[in-house]
């Protein structure tokens, strides 16, 4: 079974999963009732058990704040 998952940018991935209380195991999009973030540079999950929405807006900010500090 092929689970759904979602590069955002070189440096993350959302997976769906099945929530905390089923143990956070990759489902299909269809099945999902949480969203995990997972840090591949870092090679661990830096956020578990949120919706797509707030999934996705923490990797977009972070990139956002990775991309802008060589301006500062």
């Amino acid at each position: 079974m092929s689970f759904f998952q979602m590069m955002v940018g070189n440096r993350f991935t959302i997976v769906a999963t099945n929530g905390a209380a089923n143990g956070n195991r990759p489902v299909r999009k269809s099945d999902a009732v949480a969203f995990d973030v997972f840090d591949r540079n870092a090679c661990r999950t830096v956020v578990q058990g949120q919706p797509f929405d707030a999934a996705f807006d923490f990797c977009t900010m972070r990139l956002a704040i990775t991309a802008a500090k060589p301006l500062q």
